[in-house]
Parts: C-alpha cells; structure tokens; sequence
C-alpha cells in the first residue's frame, strides 16, 4: 500500500467548474424556449445574454485550475517523481541542507 504522502491529491474545483460551464451552456438555450413558452418571466432574457460569456469564462477557469492540479501533482516531492529524482524532497540523497554559516 503506497504512503499517503505519495498519493496525488484531489480536488473536486475543476470538475464543478466544468460542471458549472456545461449548466451555463444548457440555460443560454433553454432560457429563450422557456421564456417563450411562459414557464419563466421575461426579466431572465436580460441573463441570456451574458450566459455565453459566463459560461467561456467558466470553461477557461475548469481547464486553467485542472492544469495547474496536475502540474502540481506531476512536479510535488508527493509524487513519483521524487522517486525517480525529479524533486529535491527532504530526506533524498540530493537535497539541499542550509545551514547557518559560521563565517560572517
């Protein structure tokens, strides 16, 4: 069983950001059918227009915090990459140990 350190952590942030995107895009279709049909007042077509931007600004948001997640996650000494080397985790043979100088 692997060291819970060595897991790579999990965050929910993108996925209800996608998911968020994806209600945004359904609403700018629905919204105008359903203002048509009388299921909701005419004050929600000033919403309609701004869905289309909220929800880009959404998808770019999901994909910029899904990036940044795994970027961490593939460079974090909690990864295997320590294990392989690729990081400076504490207690590798190659870590950087600072000591206070005695010569000033």
């Amino acid at each position: 069983m692997p060291a819970p350190a060595a897991d790579r952590p999990t965050t929910r942030t993108p996925k209800v950001l996608g998911a968020l995107a994806a209600l945004a895009c359904v609403a700018c279709c629905a919204l105008p059918a359903l203002i048509a049909a009388g299921v909701v007042g005419a004050g929600a077509g000033v919403v309609v227009g701004r869905l289309p931007a909220l929800a880009a600004a959404l998808a770019v948001l999901a994909a910029g915090t899904r990036w940044m997640t795994r970027r961490r996650a593939a460079h974090g000494c909690g990864s295997s990459a320590c294990g392989g080397g690729g990081c400076r985790c504490p207690g590798s043979p190659d870590s950087l140990e600072i000591t206070p100088s005695a010569h000033r």
